[in-house]
């Protein structure tokens, strides 16, 4: 025992030490990886020369102690790593965990290993944040062939990463997110077929009669004049208003951690 206190006795010095000469140095240098690597190889450097100056290398009962040693680090060490197999199984089982492959390229592969729902959260989040017209729809420049477009993909997007989520667990991120499947395949069922057979002709024919003896010209003219002969234009600007004020809400913006858009600024 007695070398297990002179080791330990070692150890305290030198880390008093060294949080004195850490004082003295600057602090980005502290900070650094290579200083880190250093330190470490101070510290087990100086514990190697003072056990080899008192020749405990060589001593029978020191030998005997790190044999036993070794032995129980061996056991400790399968011990845990079963522990964290378990634990990391348990918690895929339970969606508390996913590990995704992100991209997968000759350069690397970026992992991710986090808790499904914060996944969840972060992907989605992400994705449509960045989908402008969810929010907010320019009628003198937005193109609604587009816009349906981008619902439909948003709508594909949140169904498809829906199983990183537990009903149960997860039930207020879920229940959420089913909601805006739901507000999402409500406006597309009632818009997307006839404004896309309505858009397809008009752009075909490359005429739209206006009135009697009147007609325009598709590609002559702004999207916008050419939108608004659609014969549910109206309908489809109530309905998609509705869209852009569920969406910008307080609740849908907590859940998502939507707190500002890089093309607007906060909500």
């Amino acid at each position: 025992m007695i070398y297990v206190a002179v080791t330990i006795i070692l150890l305290f010095l030198l880390y008093f030490i060294f949080v004195g000469l850490k004082k003295m140095i600057p602090e980005k240098l502290r900070t650094s990886i290579i200083f880190s690597v250093i330190a470490c190889l101070f510290v087990v450097l100086s514990v190697v020369y003072v056990l080899s100056y008192f020749n405990i290398f060589n001593n029978k009962d020191f030998l005997s102690y790190m044999d036993d040693l070794k032995s129980f680090s061996q056991y400790m060490i399968l011990f845990l790593v079963i522990l964290i197999v378990l634990y990391i199984m348990i918690g895929f089982l339970g969606k508390r965990y996913t590990l995704r492959v992100e991209n997968f390229n000759i350069g690397g592969i970026n992992i991710f290993f986090d808790k499904s729902n914060e996944i969840f959260i972060k992907t989605v989040g992400t994705f449509i944040k960045s989908k402008r017209t969810l929010f907010y729809f320019d009628k003198t420049r937005d193109n609604i062939r587009d816009v349906l477009n981008t619902y439909h993909k948003s709508y594909d997007f949140v169904r498809s990463n829906l199983e990183l989520l537990d009903s149960e667990v997860d039930s207020d991120l879920y229940i959420a997110s089913i909601d805006l499947l739901k507000k999402l395949n409500q406006f597309l069922t009632k818009h997307q077929d006839d404004y896309r057979r309505w858009y397809e002709k008009i752009v075909a024919d490359d005429i739209i009669e206006i009135k009697e003896g009147h007609k325009i010209v598709v590609h002559k003219t702004t999207i916008e004049t050419v939108q608004e002969q659609y014969y549910r234009y109206n309908e489809f600007l109530e309905d998609i208003r509705e869209i852009n004020i569920y969406m910008k809400s307080n609740e849908l913006g907590k859940i998502f951690n939507i707190e500002h858009f890089d093309w607007e600024g906060e909500i």
